[in-house]
């Protein structure tokens, strides 16, 4: 797949002519990677203090190249946060439409940016460890302190529902409103999917961190009560493991060893206490996990929203969900709220990027297992939570995971090019 039809191109040479522009190409790339930080952590001001120098830094970027398919999927994001964000104010359907009507422009700037920092910052910075963590980092660092600071705050509240947290919400580090216990639990699924990073050609230290991210993760997930993200992390470390093993040189000790294993797997269970581990089975999690399994009232609820796509075309949040609030879908909640345009829209979007992940997992596939963690992520959790209407931030930083791929896809397209010459 080519999108090479430049309309705009200005490269540096990899030693760039002075240090001076060497060290102001380093403090761009730096005010991008932590504006993102920011972002994710829920300190927009600050990012957006970071951010502006880059506006006058980013001409000391190495690689500016501008195509006419960037400006086309660029328009088609800039479109979708206008139509939605607009008709839900002009529909009058959120809580929230002052705030949403002083936002509005901010918040159909901020996906806009995001996916443009993303397809330049790829041009130019290709380590993907860093810029995944960076990406994680933001939202883990707002999960964590909203997290923690209240079960420090009921400590003893918390122990004695055996740590759990039974209004599955928590207050907001920031300011105090209520975040549903999903809406982290979203925040920690990137982390917790990152595990599959143990496979990546990274250093232990890294490596050691992603797996402590994970960990964590996965414990506040299960103080919140949250399945999604567990079955999310399990199905993005089966599909890195599963590519890992398709791309080892498997001789005949390593087919042997990997049989023996897998045998032996089962024997683990003779060496369980299961008197011990039934205590930890009586909680109310455990209990909704056995009982429930994959089993959800989201089933009826995205059938409801596929009804009301046909009978409401134009949205309005007409249809019914109670005693729920939405569809608990990407989606269906996007088309419930502003109508089947919008939504198509957004799947176009997503649609198109599609090879540029594929093309990723090709071109680096030593590096491409934290991607497959985050594409995970990300589909799960638009697949059954209200992302957009819960966490404009998460589909932000989405943009800017998709424009990064894109990006990074021309980057390794030219460089390939190059090389042929």
């Amino acid at each position: 797949m080519r999108d090479t039809f430049i309309i705009i191109s200005r490269s540096h040479p990899e030693n760039l002519s002075s240090g001076r522009e060497a060290t102001t190409y380093r403090l761009a790339t730096f005010l991008l990677l932590t504006s993102v930080f920011l972002y994710g952590a829920s300190v927009p001001n600050l990012s957006l203090i970071c951010l502006f120098p880059c506006l006058a830094l980013i001409f000391f970027l190495k690689n500016k190249n501008v195509t006419v398919s960037f400006l086309l999927d660029a328009s088609l994001v800039f479109l979708f946060a206008f139509l939605y964000y607009t008709m839900c104010v002009l529909f009058e359907i959120t809580t929230e439409d002052d705030w949403l009507k002083s936002k509005m422009m901010f918040l159909i700037a901020n996906m806009t940016i995001a996916y443009i920092i993303g397809y330049f910052l790829a041009q130019n910075y290709t380590n993907i460890s860093v810029v995944l963590g960076v990406t994680v980092g933001g939202l883990f660092t707002y999960a964590l302190l909203s997290t923690a600071s209240y079960a420090m705050n009921h400590l003893g509240e918390v122990a004695s529902n055996n740590y759990l947290i039974a209004e599955r919400a928590v207050p907001s580090f920031w300011n105090g409103g209520t975040i549903n216990g999903p809406i982290i639990g979203i925040y920690f699924s990137l982390s917790i999917c990152l595990v599959s990073m143990i496979y990546s050609r990274i250093n232990l230290l890294l490596k050691g961190c992603f797996l402590a991210l994970a960990a964590a993760s996965i414990f506040f997930n299960l103080m919140l009560q949250n399945r999604s993200p567990i079955y999310a992390g399990a199905l993005a470390f089966s599909l890195a493991t599963l590519m890992y093993i398709t791309q080892m040189k498997l001789t005949h000790k390593k087919l042997v060893l990997l049989i023996i294993l897998f045998c032996l797997m089962p024997l683990n269970l003779f060496f369980i206490d299961f008197s011990e581990t039934k205590s930890l089975l009586e909680n109310p999690f455990m209990d909704r996990l056995l009982s429930e399994g994959l089993d959800t009232p989201r089933y009826a609820l995205w059938y409801k929203g596929l009804i009301g796509l046909f009978e409401n075309p134009m949205g309005g949040a007409k249809t019914d969900f109670s005693p729920f609030d939405y569809a608990h879908n990407l989606w269906l909640d996007v088309g419930w709220y502003v109508g089947v345009i919008p939504m198509l829209l957004l799947l176009v979007i997503q649609l198109k990027h599609v090879p540029y992940l594929l093309s990723f997992l090709k071109k680096k596939p030593d590096q491409s297992y934290g991607v497959i963690g985050l594409s995970v992520s990300f589909l799960v959790a638009m697949m059954v939570e209200p992302t957009l209407i819960a966490s404009y931030t998460y589909v932000t930083l989405f943009f800017f995971f998709i424009g990064y791929l894109k990006g990074f896809h021309l980057h390794a397209d030219l460089a390939g090019k190059g090389e042929r010459r």
